[in-house]
């Protein structure tokens, strides 16, 4: 009968470093399904989020499209409501956040304020821009060759001002410069549809194809109005002095009603190609052409139903004041300062206005397009969708085939 032999000292040791072995390699692969779970749950939290974020900002679009159609159906076919001045883009980004905070609306019922605009812990959606796009002049008109004299016009008044001088003699980085009728120019000449330059016989695409990364003109109707980055001539100072004057979307004619009251390059621009005299010493002089123009601005949303009272407060600025004044009865000096230039309004020079020339460039009635930016916010995440809406397009969105207004342009970050 055989007996059991023991294992030896050297056996018993190799099977226990495969024990320890076994062993580590187990824990190894627990710590990394541990790692991969707790990863894929703060992924799917995240993801969650964000899509959380992403719904806050489509309702608040929807909100905001309902308030368009007011707009259409009451209050631009209603000629007694549009001569109070009455948009919905005053009201509508106030209201936005009562949509979202259940407690806000009963707080302002009973005459608390506190919390409007502020963000409630659940998420909320936020409408961060949401104005009219006519206001602004419409680069996409370059497209049109029956309109490029207007545009040349509005576009080159723009850059007509005194002060920016030196502006249009920077060296760019090509080391060139680009005087006031290049740049006028190199604007049109990225969106028309001929490939021919229009300061001279150089190939219009010769900048761009020299770029690091070479591309050519459009020559076709632009996206967005982002697109202008891409322009000779347009950096980050361009940006920062006329970014907000300029639009791809609307007419050819500037929109009065639509123009924003902070933009007072634009309205010191319309002064300029308007005014009676060109010899006129106001529009010619930085300084006082600026302190008319920022007189002249925030009376616009009520101005602009009249080209006879715009034409009569660009004339006589103090004029507003002085109205206000008698009708509130205070002292001139307490509501003398709509410009907040320090100057009285009635100390400013008013420029007489041609109110034929003023015809051929302002335009008036119902406003069309809206720029929309919605952005939606949770706790961990935060979803923006930039769009704009036509109120003359055509839906092709399924369950609202046919009925008037759509976007016509959508980009989600």
């Amino acid at each position: 009968m055989d007996r059991c032999v023991p294992a030896s000292r050297n056996q018993r040791g190799v099977a226990l470093l495969v024990v320890v072995f076994g062993l580590s390699l187990i824990a190894v692969l627990i710590n990394i399904f541990v790692y991969q779970s707790r990863t894929h749950k703060a992924a799917a939290i995240a993801e969650g989020e964000r899509m959380r974020a992403r719904y806050y900002a489509y309702s608040t679009l929807e909100i905001t499209r309902l308030f368009l159609r007011v707009q259409a159906k009451f209050i631009d076919n209603n000629s007694m409501v549009q001569n109070l001045g009455i948009d919905m883009s005053q009201v509508v980004p106030m209201m936005i956040p009562m949509f979202f905070d259940e407690t806000l609306a009963a707080q302002l019922l009973g005459g608390e304020a506190r919390g409007l605009g502020e963000l409630p812990e659940k998420g909320s959606g936020v409408l961060e821009l949401y104005r009219p796009e006519e206001g602004r002049i419409n680069l996409n008109c370059a497209f049109n060759s029956t309109q490029l004299e207007r545009l040349t016009n509005l576009t080159l008044g723009l850059f007509l001002d005194r002060r920016y001088d030196e502006f249009f003699g920077r060296i760019l980085d090509d080391g060139q410069t680009l005087d006031r009728s290049q740049q006028v120019g190199a604007l049109i000449d990225f969106v028309d549809f001929d490939q021919s330059n229009t300061g001279g016989a150089e190939d219009e695409d010769s900048y761009y194809k020299g770029q690091p990364e070479p591309y050519l003109s459009k020559n076709n109707l632009l996206d967005s109005v982002s697109d202008l980055r891409l322009i000779r001539g347009v950096d980050d100072l361009f940006w920062a002095n006329f970014g907000d004057s300029f639009s791809v979307y609307g007419g050819c004619q500037l929109h009065l009603c639509a123009m924003d009251p902070n933009n007072w390059q634009l309205i010191a621009g319309l002064i300029i190609l308007t005014a009676a005299s060109p010899e006129d010493p106001v529009i010619s002089d930085p300084v006082k052409l600026k302190l008319l123009a920022t007189t002249v601005a925030p009376q616009v949303p009520v101005l602009c139903k009249d080209l006879q009272s715009f034409i009569g407060a660009v004339a006589q600025p103090g004029t507003a004041s002085t109205m206000i004044s008698t009708v509130l009865g205070t002292d001139i000096e307490d509501s003398g300062d709509l410009g907040q230039d320090g100057i009285a309004d009635a100390q400013v020079q008013g420029v007489e206005l041609d109110a034929a020339k003023l015809q051929t460039l302002v335009v008036g009635g119902a406003k069309r397009y809206y720029r929309i930016r919605a952005v939606g916010l949770s706790d961990e995440a935060m979803f923006a969708i930039e769009a704009v809406w036509d109120q003359m397009a055509v839906s092709t969105q399924p369950g609202r085939e046919g009925a008037q207004g759509a976007y016509i342009y959508w980009k989600e970050d």
